[in-house]
């Protein structure tokens, strides 16, 4: 047997804190704790290499002491020691032992002080025998190993398949479900259509072309199992779907007469921490007429393979063939938008929002809206990706000479796959001539054009329209030293009662004498630009979405104006400073920095000629 190696030799930081935890054993034990030899050592298998450690007899009441091992990693103090149980029973009979033994005391975000490692030790050494007592005691056993199944099914799964990936509503009840086999993924689905929409978007339409639909089966349990009940044969998950009863069995009978090669079979249950997914799949039973060897549970022995009765085939179907064990990986919009945990999710996906203008403040609103979990968007604009947009763009060298609104709406599919994102090439004045009954079914409108003859129309649409639904209106001030965000609903003023003639904003946060704030030029006619970068930018952008967000879930009542305002340092030496109005309205801002809320102007203003605005 090949010997164990020592530690390297350790820090002097590491070797005064292994003293002093030795020390302060020594005085609660009474005589020197026994130390572990390397190959004990060696036997627990951590992440950060176990350097040092010592066993200690406890005594929990019982004929004999049990012994826990002190195992000090080597980058003690800064890394947190572990402990391992020596006399305990087989691996997951009891939670929260791993299968070397190691004792799981602490969430993986918890931390420790590295300047007090005696009191560290202390504190894990008395957390491990409380864990011991609670496990002798029995009376957590069955309900963590449920309130975390997750963990202790991977433990056990006899299977690690990366491709399994599922886009199931994890909610009741059991069901039939789909099964899409591809090279690179194992799709779980609800249907046909859900899934082969999931894979266009995320892979293209060719990889409908390579994929293969089956049936497979979710069934749904009362409780999460336990190791105990976690299928090892077909004839198990037989049993498991007898339990639940109702439709189960025959849905699971009428899977097995389809003779799939595999028949995939999820199990779901709700734990105290949310629902969770895990998977079995059951081998088609070998046919001893198509292998050389004799299958233990031959299919169509003594019967015709059109002639074999259906209760026969399920029995030897599901019989002793052994099962896969492996867990989906969740890709359900639940999941990804708040881990099942977000409220606003259900509503957000049932959502449609319109992105006028995909440009550096549309295109990156539109991507924090999918990312929220914005169910569909529509992406309009006109105009294509330059060089010069790469670096306040989302969109990067790969989508130059590409439709803005194109290349957005296909990096979109891709990355969120879940969702639907359409395209519109043309112009909002084109938009409302063409697809006025598109925007109409929408919840939400973004505007971030930065074009008055475009936004002045759409403006006086929604006026006509009685104003339907909110519409937010996004731009930059010069330099991005600040940022505005309008929101026009039913109550308040309409978009022209805040701006000029012109399409000026009346409130401006920062002004720039002698135009230190106007435009550079391009040795180009009519090409203007600002050279502010993206992280100025992107204070703007998330104000502009935050409001959108607003929007869509309800909470703006009244048409509302938010403006951002850059801290005074980084437009002053630009030569900007404070408008009047901003420090006559906000006296307490003059450093700058902060997001404020002001109401938008009511009163029909002598641009406004609507006649639909309310005061």
């Amino acid at each position: 047997m090949a010997a164990v190696a020592m530690p390297e030799p350790a820090s002097p930081r590491w070797r005064a804190a292994v003293d002093q935890v030795r020390s302060r054993l020594a005085e609660i034990l009474g005589v020197e704790p026994t130390p572990l030899e390397p190959r004990a050592l060696a036997s627990y298998h951590h992440r950060f290499r176990i350097a040092s450690g010592w066993r200690l007899p406890v005594d929990f009441g019982e004929r004999e002491p049990r012994r826990i091992d002190v195992l000090i990693p080597a980058g003690f103090p800064s890394s947190r020691p572990q402990f391992g149980l020596v006399e305990r029973p087989p691996f997951l009979t009891w939670p929260h032992i791993e299968r070397d033994g190691s004792l799981c005391l602490l969430a993986n975000l918890s931390e420790i002080d590295p300047d007090d490692p005696v009191g560290v030790v202390e504190r894990l050494l008395g957390k491990s025998c409380a864990l011991v007592e609670n496990l002798l005691d029995g009376a957590i056993i069955e309900r963590d190993f449920r309130d975390e199944f997750l963990t202790y099914w991977r433990y056990d799964r006899n299977a690690a398949d990366g491709r399994l990936t599922s886009i199931l509503r994890l909610e009741r009840p059991s069901r039939e479900i789909v099964v899409w086999q591809a090279s690179n993924i194992r799709l779980l689905g609800e249907t046909e259509a859900q899934g082969a929409e999931w894979l266009r978007n995320r892979y293209g339409p060719e990889a409908l072309h390579r994929s293969r639909l089956e049936r497979g089966l979710l069934i749904w349990l009362d409780s999460p199992p336990l190791p105990a009940e976690y299928p090892r044969t077909a004839r198990d998950v037989l049993g498991l779907a007898d339990r639940c009863g109702g439709d189960v069995p025959r849905l699971l009978a009428g899977l097995v007469s389809e003779r799939q090669d595999n028949l995939v079979v999820a199990l779901a249950a709700e734990g105290r921490f949310g629902p969770g997914i895990v998977s079995v799949a059951i081998p088609t039973p070998r046919d001893p007429r198509r292998s050389r060897g004799r299958s233990a549970a031959p299919l169509f022995d003594g019967f015709r393979s059109s002639r074999l009765p259906d209760g026969v085939l399920t029995r030897r179907y599901l019989g002793t063939t052994r099962v896969v064990r492996d867990e989906p990986k969740r890709a359900d919009a639940a999941w990804i938008h708040g881990r099942g945990h977000d409220p606003r999710t259900e509503r957000l996906m049932v959502s449609t929002v319109t992105v006028l203008g995909c440009g550096s403040v549309g295109a990156p609103v539109a991507v924090a809206l999918a990312q929220s979990g914005v169910g569909r968007l529509n992406l309009v604009d006109p105009d294509e990706l330059s060089w010069a947009n790469v670096g306040r763009h989302p969109l990067g060298a790969a989508s130059v000479r590409s439709n803005k609104a194109e290349a957005l709406a296909a990096k979109l599919c891709v990355d969120y796959p879940h969702g639907r994102f359409e395209a519109f090439p043309i112009s909002a004045q084109e938009m409302l001539a063409a697809h006025e009954d598109r925007l109409i079914e929408n919840d939400l409108i973004v505007s971030c054009m930065g074009d008055w003859r475009g936004e002045s129309r759409l403006n006086d649409w929604h006026c006509r329209r009685g104003r339907p639904m909110p519409i937010v209106y996004g731009w930059t001030e010069a330099h991005a030293a600040a940022g505005h965000a309008v929101a026009i609903v039913g109550e308040g003023g309409c978009l022209r009662c805040g701006l000029g003639r012109t399409g000026a904003p009346e409130f401006q946060a920062v002004v720039w004498p002698n135009d230190t704030g106007a435009s550079l030029e391009e040795p180009a006619c009519g090409a203007h630009y600002q050279p502010y970068g993206s992280i100025e930018l992107g204070f703007v952008t998330s104000l502009v979405g935050q409001l959108a967000l607003d929007g869509l879930l309800g909470k703006i009542r009244r048409s509302s104006h938010r403006i951002y305002a850059a801290r005074i340092s980084s437009f002053a030496e630009l030569g900007g400073r404070w408008s009047a109005e901003w420090v006559r309205e906000f006296p307490t801002r003059v450093d700058g920095g902060a997001v404020v809320e002001r109401a938008w102007p009511s009163e029909r203003a002598e641009s406004c000629g609507t006649g639909a605005c309310s005061v």
